[in-house]
């Protein structure tokens, strides 16, 4: 099973980078970190390095790209260096002669990789609030 599309495997990467970041700085900090505030810092790492992708990176990957089909031509046609072509690329048109463009999305188990900072936000704050509230 398949759990990412195009480029959500940098996402999950940068999960697990969230996860080294906050358990090297735990390491640092000679373990200060405890309970629910180590969670809570994963998030907020992964987070991080998921806004910089969102906002730096999957722009360039993602970008929009035009609609083609390949049409079968009536004669094949031979080229000079040898190669018959047998095939045509066409731009495919609205009922307005506009070109049709597509928007590729890379997604992490269904959800937008552009998106993802906000529930690794979200988590963070939850264990944050549940780590201060207990401990």
């Amino acid at each position: 099973m398949i759990i990412w599309s195009r480029w959500g495997l940098l996402s999950f990467l940068a999960i697990g980078f969230g996860v080294a970041t906050a358990f090297g700085l735990n390491a640092l900090l000679d373990d200060r970190i405890q309970g629910q505030l180590i969670g809570a810092t994963i998030f907020l790492f992964a987070a991080i390095y998921n806004l910089v992708l969102a906002f730096f990176v999957y722009p360039r990957l993602d970008k929009a790209r035009p609609v083609t089909y390949t049409v079968p031509l009536p004669q094949p046609i031979k080229h000079p260096n040898g190669q018959v072509q047998t095939h045509a690329v066409r731009p495919a048109l609205d009922s307005e002669g506009r070109q049709l463009w597509t928007q590729p999305r890379s997604t992490l188990f269904f959800i937008p990789a552009t998106v993802l900072w906000i529930p690794c936000l979200l988590g963070a704050v939850v264990l944050a609030v549940l780590g201060l509230v207990s401990g």
